[in-house]
């Protein structure tokens, strides 16, 4: 691992399930949800992946945003979250607040949950010479061949998204130099650390799987 990616991983914050916060030259919170009291009212830019309550959460947005904040959400959120600065689809290049962003598609392709045709994304945020890549709510599929990133945060838990063995899959695709498990650990939704310790165990690459800031 690089200095400038051991760097990032310092800087970014598991706020539990599929939240985070990256602090680096901008603060950007991805998919907010039950943020903590010590978290908020900093975020430079808000990334929203779909339209789901634990990924979309409108309390939560404005909770995060700082002064000035900007939110680019998926075009899935339009009524669940109608105050959004940008809303995209799949595979869009968007810059915010100075701050490039690519926004990928994530579907399943063994499941029925997160449809290709429902629109939901994730975000490749590229931030001090390093590719951040949140995969949103997914399988493997076949399009992670066109994304590129250092770090790598994806699901773990199964059920709904991508299991240990299939993330596992999509580490093999995007050849990341570090991964980060998410998806698991909250009591209202699947996923244990049991899920992103084997993850850790089989992946190809070095995996980080962070404490809940708390």
């Amino acid at each position: 691992m690089d200095d400038k990616i051991r760097a990032m991983i310092d800087n970014i914050r598991w706020l539990g399930h599929a939240s985070f916060k990256l602090k680096g030259s901008k603060t950007v919170y991805i998919d907010p949800w039950k943020l903590p009291e010590s978290e908020g009212s900093d975020g430079d830019v808000i990334l929203v992946t779909h339209d789901h309550y634990d990924h979309c959460s409108p309390p939560d947005i404005k909770r995060a945003l700082g002064s000035g904040g900007k939110v680019l959400a998926a075009e899935c959120c339009r009524d669940s979250y109608p105050g959004a600065d940008i809303y995209t689809h799949a595979w869009m290049k968007q810059r915010i607040d100075g701050l490039s962003v690519y926004v990928t598609a994530a579907y399943n392709v063994n499941k029925r949950f997160h449809l290709r045709e429902l629109g939901h994304v994730g975000y490749v945020v590229e931030m001090d010479g390093v590719k951040i890549y949140h995969s949103g709510d997914c399988d493997a599929f076949p399009h992670m061949r066109d994304i590129s990133c250092d770090i790598a945060l994806l699901p773990v838990s199964g059920t709904y998204v991508m299991d240990p063995l299939e993330a596992v899959d999509a580490c093999n695709i995007l050849k990341p130099q570090v991964a980060i498990p998410m998806h698991w650990g909250d009591p209202d939704v699947v996923g244990t650390r049991e899920d992103a310790e084997r993850f850790a165990e089989l992946a190809p690459c070095e995996v980080v799987i962070l404490d809940l800031a708390r």
